[in-house]
């Protein structure tokens, strides 16, 4: 009864602060994060893991164990993927494929490279610094979408070639973080081991694929039944690409990804606005906001003190990244300069794919020889980092907006 209770007060707290930082015209998951952070071990204790006793008020009055918060944040990280992957839609990519590549590309790379050099001033560590630079480098299309509509830009020439750039963005981010993982999973020793590890991920890209574009249509009919039945069979192929992908020693939030690319419109019909309400009440109304309340648990103010330069530098490695990278990709594919400022600045909008990548570190950390302890450091570096660039995001855009429309 307990775990009940728990989930009912996180839920009410998340309803509460989230339409508080609605009011403000800030994305929902700053409000989740923040909510999180304060009603967890960090700030108040109010909700924490059996026997753990921190936090202003000492023993935590809704507890539920590692087991039970294990799995249900597992669960928000699926749902969320999931739901990433069926609101990214590939075929848009080659209307504009020129513009979308440079800056989904660049503006992965610059990150990667300023954020993994950052890393390794401070860690020496090459694994972490892979990941960290991996984990900034990525852009929340959910985060973006509630953005650009906020401001009225979505469906304009840059609202759309930032949605594009985010798709080819979360898409490569994905593939060399599958690379990664059963990298650390298998171990690298040599050229070999190399080619055999992108040989198995291309191998589990391809089995995607092939359920993608060939099962898939062959078993639409049952996408389209009414009810519930077609979000149960979503969800079965969902957890079968993510189960395969996990067999294969890859992370399961790499399937479930491309699991959702694969539930198309074209085969789906008129169920897909069914299956896409189902999938984002669930991924961000129930379990999203959990696990994101979990991520928060594994935050310690204290890198405010022990971290600082840290901290600070990654903040600037992430937002130049984007700015650079993104931004540079638009110009160099033909976009004016202000335009192309614009979309780096929009692309730093986070939210969910650096939260789950930060989670990443907790789960390889014994493979990569560091302790939990400093798996929750990082993890709290990129939840700030997170909030930082997400929060000023839409500051940015409008007042990036603000002096274009003075400039007519």
């Amino acid at each position: 009864m307990e775990i009940i209770f728990t989930i009912l007060f996180i839920l009410a707290v998340v309803w509460g602060v989230g339409l508080l930082f609605e009011k403000f015209g800030q994305p929902l998951i700053l409000g989740e994060l923040l909510a999180g952070l304060v009603i967890g071990p960090s700030i108040l204790g109010i909700v924490g893991e059996t026997g753990v006793k921190e936090g202003l008020i000492g023993n935590p009055i809704f507890e539920w164990t590692s087991a039970e918060l294990g799995i249900l944040a597992a669960l928000g990280m699926f749902f969320l993927m999931f739901y990433a992957g069926l609101i990214t839609d590939p075929k848009k990519l080659g209307k504009r494929v020129k513009t979308f590549f440079g800056v989904g590309i660049a503006g992965t790379l610059m990150p990667l490279l300023f954020g993994g050099l950052v890393t390794w001033f401070f860690t020496h560590n090459f694994w972490i610094a892979l990941i960290v630079g991996l984990a900034i480098s990525g852009t929340s299309l959910v985060t973006k979408v509630r953005i650009l509509g906020d401001l009225g830009i979505l469906k304009s020439k840059v609202g759309y070639t930032m949605m594009g750039g985010a798709m080819v963005d979360n898409i490569f981010t994905f593939i060399i973080l599958a690379v990664v993982i059963k990298a650390i999973t298998v171990g690298i020793v040599g050229p070999l081991d190399v080619v055999y590890t992108v040989a198995l991920v291309v191998a589990f890209f391809g089995i995607a694929l092939f359920i993608g574009y060939r099962v898939y249509p062959l078993v639409g009919k049952f996408f389209v039944h009414p009810g519930a039945r077609g979000f149960t069979f979503a969800l079965v192929m969902g957890l079968l690409i993510a189960g395969i992908g996990q067999v294969m020693g890859l992370h399961f939030i790499i399937g479930a990804y491309l699991a959702g690319l694969f539930v198309r419109e074209e085969f789906v019909g008129g169920a897909f606005r069914d299956l896409n309400r189902r999938f984002q009440t669930l991924s961000h109304g129930f379990l999203g906001p959990i696990f994101i309340v979990s991520v928060a648990f594994h935050v310690s103010f204290g890198v405010f003190e022990t971290h600082t330069l840290f901290l600070i530098a990654l903040i600037i490695a992430a937002i130049a990244g984007k700015v650079i990278g993104a931004g540079g990709g638009a110009y160099l594919t033909g976009l004016r300069k202000r335009e192309a400022l614009t979309i780096g600045i929009g692309m730093n909008g986070r939210g969910t794919v650096e939260l789950i990548l930060a989670m990443v570190i907790v789960g390889v950390a014994s493979k990569i020889g560091i302790s939990s302890a400093e798996a929750d450091i990082y993890v709290s570096l990129l939840v700030f980092t997170a909030f930082v660039t997400t929060f000023i995001t839409p500051i940015g855009l409008k007042y990036m907006l603000r002096k274009r429309s003075k400039k007519k």
